[in-house]
């Protein structure tokens, strides 16, 4: 038997049309709990669908509907958003508990955080230089490569940090999105999502998944829920899961999604969920 990990990427990768590849199961359920949605994700407009409350649970039922039919894996790991339908596959939540949970989560992301920003840089040293440099109102974000940092803060701070990154040469991009998610701007949000996630009934998972703000896989749902909401303001790494993957000596690591994203970011081969039959 071939040993198997499922990767599951986080928010950004909603576009106008994901929705024509919602299963059925996964249609149903919207037609039911939230067809303004499933009109989105056909139709759009692009705008409506990239807000936090609309893209967490659009995303996360299209790798639903692209994992549904797959043989469990070994390991399930996601990147941020990615890790909830991580634990669907092994069976923490059915379908109609992680619709709530991630439109929860998506809500109070866009709803308790303030208006802010994500920037992303081309290494470690010019993050920790103006991390440094605004202590205490710029912190860490995502931390995706060696090679793509992303910084985040509130919008007021916005134009010093800019100024300061041209004034020292630093190349840099603004990434799309007017909050500074995965900082601890979010602890708000983190507070009141454990208090929800304390109220939907999960069970421990029947494979391994592993979670990035543990660097370790996570087998209890109580901790796995305060994990979850912890992680709302804290950054993500996903350099620590590829060193965790690298670490198991899989044979194959699948990326449930149509285009190649954490495939980029992995530095092993990782075939997308399409490509499986030809293996």
């Amino acid at each position: 038997m071939r040993k198997m990990a499922h990767l599951f990427p986080g928010q950004g990768i909603q576009k106008v049309g994901m929705g024509k590849y919602f299963s059925r199961t996964v249609e149903s359920l919207l037609i039911a709990e939230d067809p303004k949605l499933l009109e989105v994700t056909w139709v759009g407009p692009q705008e409506e669908l990239n807000k936090t409350i609309n893209a967490q649970p659009a995303i996360t039922l299209m790798q639903v509907s692209l994992a549904e039919d797959l043989d469990k894996p070994d390991l399930a790991v996601g990147h941020s958003l990615g890790e909830y339908a991580a634990l669907w596959e092994a069976g923490v939540w059915d379908l109609q508990s992680l619709y709530k949970v991630v439109k929860a989560r998506g809500y109070y992301m866009q709803e308790l955080c303030p208006d802010g920003w994500l920037i992303a840089l081309r290494d470690r040293e010019s993050a920790d230089f103006v991390v440094n440099t605004f202590k205490g109102r710029v912190f860490y974000s995502n931390i995706n490569s060696q090679r793509q940092v992303l910084i985040g803060g509130v919008i007021e701070d916005l134009p010093e940090v800019e100024a300061t990154l041209k004034e020292e040469r630093v190349a840099y991009k603004r990434i799309p999105g007017n909050k500074p998610f995965h900082t601890p701007y979010l602890e708000k949000a983190s507070e009141a999502f454990y208090e929800f996630l304390k109220t939907v009934e999960g069970n421990n998972p029947e494979f391994d998944v592993y979670l990035n703000i543990a660097d370790d896989v996570v087998t209890d749902y109580q901790e796995i829920i305060q994990l979850l909401a912890q992680s709302l303001a804290q950054p993500v790494d996903w350099t620590r899961t590829v060193a965790f993957l690298e670490s198991k000596n899989f044979d194959v690591l699948v990326e449930i999604n149509l285009e190649p994203l954490l495939a980029k970011l992995t530095g092993q081969k990782v075939v997308l969920v399409h490509e499986l039959a030809s293996l």
